[in-house]
């Protein structure tokens, strides 16, 4: 079956939140591939796992965790579809179960780069987030890398590896920043700078945020981040 779109998920422990989330998932038509990258999960969640027999449903645990990048970049290297959307494992689809992708695959293949939460980051104020925002009306130059999603060609565009070279992972995010932060908001800069176009857009789904950061130490993690995304972007 050829896929329409390919569901990259990171997931680092919290299964009750990664179940729930499959189990959303799962109501979608059988032409979403879901891909679970686990990064070395010490809880249920590799036994959990064992018990999924669905054949659009694929797998992939790390010995170690390599971070939000590094996953992501892992599961875009497997994914068989034209339109590849990362996905938090910490979100429930609120309605429309069987079909709220649609909306996402066909701005996807007018080759935007789409998501539901945008913002704002003012390069004149040492990189500050000015703001975080749902309202299409507003300025943003990057988009949140809870929900993000584009067609492979548009990925292919922002790809840091070369492709003719074979590697265990094609990268769309950078795996500069460490473990979280900034990856997303880099890949935002890089896409406004190649001129790709950023559409926002609502979906029924509620994302809780910063379950998986919240078991290492955010404040170091972003700290560290932030300082090498600005050391990158200040002279450019």
């Amino acid at each position: 079956m050829a896929y329409k779109l390919s569901i990259v998920i990171p997931c680092f422990n919290k299964w009750n939140f990664t179940k729930s989330c499959l189990n959303d998932l799962f109501n979608l038509p059988d032409d979403h591939e879901i891909v679970l990258v686990d990064n070395a999960s010490t809880d249920e969640t590799p036994e959990k796992i064992k018990d999924i027999k669905k054949s659009n449903f694929h797998y992939r645990r790390n010995k170690e965790n390599l971070g939000f990048a590094q996953a992501c970049n892992i599961g875009y290297t497997i994914a068989e579809a034209a339109n590849v959307m990362f996905l938090n494992n910490d979100i429930r689809v609120k309605s429309d179960h069987f079909n709220w992708t649609d909306s996402i695959i066909q701005e996807c293949e007018k080759g935007y780069l789409v998501g539901p939460t945008a913002g704002f980051v003012d390069p004149k104020k040492n990189f500050a987030f000015v703001y975080e925002t749902n309202d299409a009306k507003k300025k943003i130059n990057y988009m949140s890398g809870w929900c993000l999603a584009a067609h492979v060609n548009t990925w292919d565009k922002l790809r840091l590896d070369k492709p003719e070279e074979i590697k265990d992972r094609r990268e769309v995010f950078s795996e500069e920043f460490g473990l979280a932060y900034f990856e997303d908001t880099d890949l935002g800069f890089r896409a406004a700078k190649l001129g790709i176009d950023f559409k926002l857009i609502g979906i029924p789904v509620t994302h809780f945020g910063k379950i998986t950061s919240s078991q290492l130490n955010t404040n170091m993690l972003y700290t560290k981040a932030k300082q090498i995304f600005v050391n990158k972007w200040s002279n450019k």
